[in-house]
């Protein structure tokens, strides 16, 4: 469990911790000699074994704010620390909006100082936090007389004891806010790990800042504490310091550098999120307008784009929360759900904060209402939420690889998810992909099928002397009615069930005949009257019909790819049953296993050059087989199989 204290600057915040655990977290000179903290303190206590507190002084002097704001991120209990003397400052009012804004929800309020005011000076700062923080658990104590000091300790173990550990999900993630070296070992960097798991020997990624780029180092985990002690493994919500070791220089870590054990993770530049105006803030956000975006320990300067309520966000005064893509300077490693801040470019006041939706996000379409459904989807509780609502309910196309981006989960956590209700095989249809998997609804999958069948039979309709369609010319058709990323995945379900039939690049519906008109019928009628046990050029045909070119071709065209006409070589054509004719004359030679062309000419009773282009298109269809001047027949069944069905009129 982790607790952060937070209050005015020398309200005892240190003196608290060093009361409750013997630790004094006033570790430079400076903040000794001045009294006050600069930079974040730690300090543990050990419960029973098994459970520790880890406490978090953060400073309270407003020029170290940006340093409060760092130490803040993945707290589970603050505690606001309010002198009597003074009671609450404007800072006090500050910090217990800044802790409201990143999303802690349980508070303790600590009077501190009651030695050095009488009883009625505590009651009247009692009320004034009453009036502040209605319903809050307010603690009065005294470090210096040791007043109160036990009864806290004993609210603090006993939320400790029932305190229910984070769900441990996903790639281990740590913004550094803390570096230093140790003889003999190194590179020591601290930090709260916001989620997954670390153990000794594990290689993790570190994204520092060079000038406005991130670079990204492998560096391995030598060794770990974790709350405080020495430990083999560190896991979500607790403090870990890390050595780790690599090609890495001490000079180039800072506070704001990222630890993440996902090789892949790409750095964010536009995150979608949820805002959330301080009730204090001087103005609204201004659209496109520079802020200041705290993110875990990271400050980072950004341009607000307002999704909703854009034109009248910086206007009406009742707006107080709203969807904002926030365009950054530099990336950062984000995940959904992490909170951020939001202040002025000046950095001289809060104006709110917010939590990411979206780390991901697209610069194109970011305000449609597609956008709008999806950024819905993604603002439930959690992955397995988001992804029911987009493929049930928005009827979306799901990449698995962009929602483990979006949630930080493994490639295990999604699975999982996958096997269980209201997935799995029978709701949901599967598509792997290179370096992805695609997944969409088994309705919304069904749905796009009859999309396809039904343009399809409209093209039929429409053109009733044609048989086939070009499958990019179908798919343009389709336009988004069936959506390019999944069209060939469609297409081939439908070819594999035979609901579709495919010829080369082109395809028809199985149950569909194309109907000729009268006077088509009539010339394929003379056309085929002409062809009995012959093979004639196209030339002959022409002449011989009183075709013209274009005629012949339109003629032609779908038989042959129905495979009611064949050709030979380039320019003469046969029948389907003049070809098995001229087959069977083969296999019935008595040297049919090492046959010469003179043997077809007789067999064929046809020229040469007639008789040379019948055997070379029986060697591509794997009939036959060319041996020097013989051939032999190789696959007699080939003619039943390619020749032996034609689709009837």
């Amino acid at each position: 469990m982790l607790i952060a204290t937070a209050g005015h600057v020398d309200h005892g915040k240190t003196s608290l911790i060093r009361a409750l655990t013997g630790v004094n977290t006033d570790r430079l000179d400076e903040e000794k000699r001045r009294g006050l903290s600069i930079e974040l303190g730690f300090a543990f206590k050990d419960i029973d074994g098994n459970s520790s507190i880890g406490f978090i002084d953060v400073p309270g002097h407003s020029r170290f704010m940006n340093t409060m704001i760092s130490g803040i991120t993945g707290i589970d209990l603050a505690m606001l620390i309010v002198a009597a003397d003074d009671g609450p400052m404007p800072q006090t009012l500050e910090h217990l909006q800044i802790l409201r804004l990143l999303g802690v929800k349980d508070f303790l309020v600590i009077i501190s100082k009651i030695d050095l005011v009488d009883e009625k000076r505590v009651e009247e700062v009692f009320g004034q936090i009453w009036s502040l923080f209605p319903d809050v658990q307010i603690c009065k104590i005294s470090t210096k007389a040791d007043d109160g000091i036990a009864v806290l300790k004993d609210i603090l173990v006993a939320k400790a004891v029932a305190y229910r550990k984070r769900k441990v999900r996903g790639h281990f993630r740590m913004y550094i806010d803390r570096t230093f070296t140790k003889k003999g070992s190194g590179l020591v960097v601290t930090g709260t790990a916001l989620s997954g798991n670390i153990n000794i020997g594990d290689e993790l990624f570190l994204h520092t800042v060079s000038g406005n780029r991130l670079r990204k180092t492998s560096v391995k985990v030598r060794d770990i504490h974790a709350q405080g002690n020495p430990a083999s493994s560190g896991s979500a919500g607790q403090r870990c310091a890390l050595n780790i070791v690599g090609s890495i220089s001490v000079d180039n870590v800072a506070r704001g550098d990222f630890l993440c054990a996902d090789a892949d993770a790409l750095p964010a530049l536009r995150l979608d999120s949820r805002f959330e105006l301080s009730e204090a803030a001087p103005r609204k956000l201004k659209h496109l307008g520079r802020v200041k975006l705290y993110i875990g320990s990271r400050r980072i300067g950004a341009r607000a784009y307002l999704l909703s309520g854009k034109e009248d966000s910086g206007r009406n005064k009742d707006v107080s929360e709203q969807r904002v893509q926030f365009i950054l300077d530099i990336g950062v490693i984000a995940s959904s759900g992490d909170r951020f801040l939001i202040r002025e470019e000046s950095e001289k006041s809060i104006l709110g904060g917010g939590v990411v939706i979206d780390p991901v996000a697209p610069q194109r379409g970011r305000a449609n209402a597609e956008r709008a459904r999806q950024l819905d989807a993604l603002e439930k509780s959690n992955a397995e939420n988001a992804l029911e609502n987009l493929l049930f309910e928005n009827d979306e196309i799901v990449s698995l690889r962009r929602q483990q981006r979006i949630w930080n989960i493994t490639n295990s956590d999604i699975q999982e998810i996958l096997r269980a209700q209201p997935f799995g095989s029978d709701n949901i249809v599967r598509l792997p992909r290179k370096a992805d998997e695609l997944v969409v609804s088994r309705t919304q999958w069904n749905y796009y099928k009859f999309r396809l069948k039904h343009v399809l039979t409209d093209w039929h309709s429409a053109n009733s002397e044609n048989d086939l369609i070009a499958i990019d010319k179908l798919q343009a058709l389709l336009g988004d009615r069936v959506p390019l990323l999944i069209f060939s995945d469609i297409l081939a379900a439908c070819i594999r069930n035979s609901q579709i039939v495919q010829s080369s690049n082109q395809v028809r519906l199985s149950s569909h005949k194309p109907k000729l008109t009268q006077q088509a019928q009539n010339d394929w009628s003379r056309l085929d009257a002409l062809m009995k046990n012959r093979l004639p050029l196209r030339s002959e045909i022409e002449k011989e019909l009183g075709f013209d070119t274009k005629q012949t071709e339109a003629l032609t065209r779908t038989k042959l790819k129905t495979g009611k006409l064949f050709e030979i070589g380039e320019k003469r054509l046969a029948l389907p049953s003049t070809l098995r004719t001229l087959a069977d004359q083969i296999v019935q030679l008595p040297n049919r296993d090492a046959f010469t062309v003179i043997d077809a000419k007789k067999a064929f009773d046809l020229g040469r050059n007639q008789t040379i282009e019948v055997l070379e298109f029986f060697d591509a269809l794997g009939f036959s087989v060319r041996n020097g001047n013989t051939r032999s027949v190789a696959n007699a069944d080939v003619i039943d199989m390619k020749l032996g069905g034609s689709i009837p009129d």
